[in-house]
């Protein structure tokens, strides 16, 4: 759920964001290997991430938890969030993997 504050900033920088957020998946991932490396073995796939089909699946879900948030403010995007847990669980993440960089 989107407080007060944070909804009319989300609402202004959604079509920005929107607009780079190829980009921005990319940068993500890059950092995220950069920080990480062990992270890219075994983790993820290494052709999705070639190709960029990782960096897409993260812009849509980043994409799709932004519109529900503007779209429903009052609502928990649960099933989003349910699928991303499960995915997440899938591939056996911890919660330290979580953590890789703390200027992001």
């Amino acid at each position: 759920m989107l407080s007060d504050t944070a909804s009319p900033v989300i609402k202004a920088t959604l079509p920005v964001v929107g607009e780079h957020i190829e980009e921005i998946a990319k940068r993500f991932y890059k950092h995220m290997f950069e920080a990480r490396p062990d992270l890219q073995d075994g983790l993820f796939n290494r052709g999705n991430q070639a190709d960029g089909r990782q960096q897409q699946a993260l812009a849509g879900s980043i994409a799709a938890f932004a519109g529900f948030l503007v779209d429903k403010p009052d609502q928990l995007p649960d099933h989003l969030l349910s699928r991303i847990a499960h995915k997440n669980v899938s591939l056996g993440l911890s919660p330290d993997q979580y953590r890789w960089s703390t200027t992001i």
